[in-house]
């Protein structure tokens, strides 16, 4: 079994790499709004808004996670997400699966902000041979 602490510590470290994706998502937007028609941009927004949102889950997490590591009840824990988001069920999650929910969201971002540069690479160098 892991040291639950040191887990949560590097998993708050990597969760806070959602400064770094929420800054990468930036210059795809102004290649998209320097380069592309607004029909294209306006595609690159839903894909700019998907990876902020999964940035705002890192943010979040990691802000849960640093209350997790000083707080040791996760069925308070559990209870007091329940009353502000709505209880999914009355059974307590373990740590193994909060760790693996981190890790599906973390592998969701880093899929979001490469989906956000390939497409909008993508459209850009498209645009740009069309017009020729």
């Amino acid at each position: 079994m892991p040291n639950i602490s040191m887990t949560n510590r590097i998993i708050e470290i990597h969760l806070s790499s959602w400064r770094y994706f929420a800054a990468l998502s930036l210059l795809p937007m102004v290649l998209a709004f320097a380069f592309l028609p607004i029909c294209e941009v306006a595609a690159l927004c839903i894909l700019f808004l998907v990876t902020h949102y999964y940035c705002w889950r890192l943010w979040l997490d990691e802000r849960l996670f640093q209350l997790l590591n000083e707080e040791s009840n996760l069925a308070e824990f559990d209870q007091g997400m329940g009353c502000l988001w709505g209880a999914a069920s009355g059974k307590t999650r373990s740590m193994n699966e909060r760790w693996q929910g981190v890790r599906r969201l973390f592998y969701r971002a880093i899929l979001a902000l490469l989906a956000l540069w390939l497409v909008s690479l993508g459209l850009v160098l498209y645009v740009s041979y069309s017009l020729r």
